[in-house]
């Protein structure tokens, strides 16, 4: 069983339905054995979810004007009270965390101190202009303040994969390195990487070292990782 720090990081595709034309559509049945999984070990647990089709379309439509800005983070408010009240189902108590109104690592460590599970989400924020700030972004920098030592990525693809499609057991920054300049020289073959690109190097780019996991967000797979156990690719950073 776990007992160090854990960040787990819920796909929009595992929860929403992110095909063409689908527009803040959830995924009810996959939403509530996510919840499942959850409420049976979230104890010393921070939660992030990606905002899918409630927040993607709204960017492609209004882009990052403020009125897209608004759009994008009212649809992120919508999944996240459907996601926390899923968990409070399961008798789960749910603090979101809203990165456009207010977010800290103080206020996560707060939660967490008063026995609260800590949900956060990709959102817009204003710096010197409007920004998306995406739920990877959000995991890197939460692994980083507290030192998390394990983070988990469920997706809705099994793992990382190479370019024949098979799914990477140990993936190191060597090999992501060999990846990447083979993917260089096919171009046409770049999203076998399941569209993870941007993530691993993310996790690259951490000056924090820890256990981190790319899997399929299945109940038992989010059950096996939240034991602390070993689930889809392993990423050595």
């Amino acid at each position: 069983m776990r007992n160090e720090l854990t960040i787990l990081k819920i796909g929009g595709s595992v929860i929403t339905d992110k095909s063409e034309g689908a527009y803040e559509k959830l995924k009810e049945a996959e939403l509530k054995e996510v919840c499942r999984a959850i409420s049976e070990n979230w104890k010393n647990l921070i939660l992030v979810h990606g905002a899918g089709s409630f927040g993607h379309p709204h960017v492609r439509k209004f882009g990052l004007s403020s009125l897209g800005a608004s759009k994008v983070h009212l649809g992120c408010l919508r999944l996240s009270e459907r996601f926390c009240s899923a968990l409070t189902e399961f008798d789960v108590p749910a603090y979101p965390i809203h990165p456009f109104l207010a977010y800290t690592a103080k206020i996560v460590e707060k939660a967490l101190r008063n026995g609260f599970l800590p949900v956060l989400h990709g959102d817009v924020v204003m710096n010197e202009r409007i920004e998306v700030l995406s739920g990877d972004d959000i995991v890197v920098h939460l692994a980083e303040a507290f030192k998390a030592g394990r983070i988990g990525f469920a997706t809705d693809v099994d793992g990382v994969y190479d370019l024949n499609g098979n799914v990477v057991e140990k993936l190191d920054r060597t090999l992501l390195e060999k990846m990447l300049a083979e993917i260089g020289e096919n171009k046409g073959k770049e999203d076998v990487t399941g569209g993870m690109l941007r993530k691993l190097q993310r996790l690259y780019e951490m000056g924090h070292k820890c256990s981190a996991y790319v899997f399929r967000g299945s109940y038992e797979n989010l059950k096996k990782f939240l034991q602390g156990e070993k689930v889809g690719t392993e990423v050595i950073i």
